[in-house]
């Protein structure tokens, strides 16, 4: 838990008489007054102690002021206090002889004026006012660290310090949280009853914040912090094919949260990560997609890296192992062959017939190629004939795509079948006919 500060309201002082060193006839040890602690400007503010700083420099050798007083009192002259100096205060090459103002936890707030200095006999009046108010607790606790999309919650404590000392809730003060560096509003808090904040927030990155609360009429100002919220990025197993075939794209997915986030693909080239120059950002949702092409078979290790600023274990990968085999070239083949009547059934004795399709061809590499200029021959025969007669034939176009009419020269009620043929010189290693089609019987 980040131990609480306490705050200061900023106080206001008026100088009505104000000394300088260049009036030799005035005891350098009588300087002007201010409500300050080495140097630095203090708030008047009572806590569970009473204990006002009040600095008077010098333009002396060291030690010689020792014994200098200074009188505080009310406006009205009333509640007449004598403060010696005690110590030694100041900063850098300003030194300033220092003691403390103590009025009653119970009675001591509102305004006072310092009125005298003295040392040695000589004394200087002065006018200095400044206004005592009661001190705020203000603390802002560590928050745990969070992953991914997970919030990270930051809470505290604010409260008021009363009359005896003790500390009491104040669920009206509100609480902002800032951004340490440019001091943007993070958040605007309002405590509950116990004086207890509490926010959630979606952070990408690492954050550092502080708490502020302002001042009042009756209550110094504070803050607390500064503290880090720390965040791990979170990914995903990878998803992926455990087999990829050369030439082909190989494709691996996966989601990495917080944020917009970097994704890399490297493989394993044996001695080191090489690049696979598959790269980018996640999406809104965080998933993401690499691809790698592999040139040659064997078993490769592949690795994806996230990576964000301000994250504790940016970058952070996962591996995937993928075996790449060499697919053989296979033979070719026909894709969407149709016979049917150019005119529709019933087949007649002057029917004429389509056949189209398209002759394609699988390379070594598992894509698909047309193969152009190639005859594509039609047969026939009848039902229970064993062999086929030539009907007609035709070349494919560049695209593979072939397409032809022809007619038949069968009788009424006898029926026949049709197949096609592509005497390329590819490789063939299954049958270079396509199926049989039919039978078809000729109506009158």
């Amino acid at each position: 838990m980040q131990r609480g500060s306490i705050g200061f309201a900023v106080a206001v002082f008026t100088t009505a008489a104000s000394l300088t060193y260049a009036d030799a006839a005035v005891d350098p040890c009588l300087g002007t007054p201010a409500i300050s602690e080495n140097g630095y400007p203090a708030v008047p503010a009572l806590t569970d102690v009473s204990r006002i700083p009040i600095e008077v420099p010098y333009d002396a050798p060291q030690g010689s002021c020792t014994g200098t007083v200074v009188t505080v009192q009310r406006p009205d002259g009333s509640a007449v206090t004598t403060v010696p100096l005690v110590e030694e205060g100041g900063r850098f090459n300003n030194p300033a002889w220092r003691g403390w103002f103590s009025p009653a936890l119970a009675t001591g707030t509102g305004d006072w004026v310092i009125t005298k200095v003295a040392h040695a006999g000589a004394e200087v009046t002065t006018n200095v006012s400044f206004r005592v108010v009661r001190g705020t607790s203000l603390t802002l606790e560590q928050p745990a660290r969070t992953s991914g999309t997970v919030k990270t919650t930051f809470t505290g404590l604010v409260r008021n310090y009363t009359s005896t000392g003790a500390l009491v809730p104040a669920p009206g003060r509100t609480v902002r949280l800032l951004r340490s560096g440019d001091q943007s509003v993070v958040a605007t808090l309002n405590p509950a009853a116990n004086g207890r904040y509490a926010v959630q927030l979606a952070l990408t990155q690492a954050l550092r914040v502080q708490a502020t609360t302002a001042a009042t009429s009756s209550h110094a100002a504070a803050y607390a912090g500064p503290v880090t919220a720390h965040k791990l990025l979170a990914m995903s197993y990878l998803t992926a094919s455990a087999t990829a075939t050369v030439n082909n794209w190989w494709k691996v997915s996966g989601t990495a949260f917080p944020g917009k986030l970097w994704t890399t693909l490297h493989v394993w080239n044996g001695s080191a990560w090489q690049d696979t120059l598959s790269y980018g950002y996640t999406a809104a949702n965080g998933s993401y997609a690499r691809y790698w092409k592999p040139d040659r078979p064997g078993t490769f290790r592949l690795r994806v890296s996230v990576s964000g600023p301000g994250l504790d274990n940016s970058p952070w990968s996962r591996e995937a192992t993928v075996t790449v085999r060499q697919l053989p070239q296979a033979p070719t083949y026909f894709v969407g062959t149709v016979v049917a009547p150019t005119a529709g059934l019933p087949i007649h004795r002057d029917s004429m017939l389509s056949s189209f399709g398209t002759l394609k061809y699988r390379r070594a590499n598992g894509t698909l190629g047309p193969v152009g200029n190639q005859v594509v021959q039609i047969f026939a025969r009848r039902v229970g004939e064993a062999s086929w007669t030539r009907v007609n034939s035709v070349r494919t176009a560049v695209s593979g795509y072939f397409y032809t009419r022809w007619g038949h020269f069968y009788d009424v009620g006898q029926s026949f079948q049709v197949m096609l043929t592509y005497p390329t010189q590819l490789p063939q290693a299954a049958s270079s006919a396509t199926g049989v089609f039919g039978p078809f019987t000729v109506q009158g």
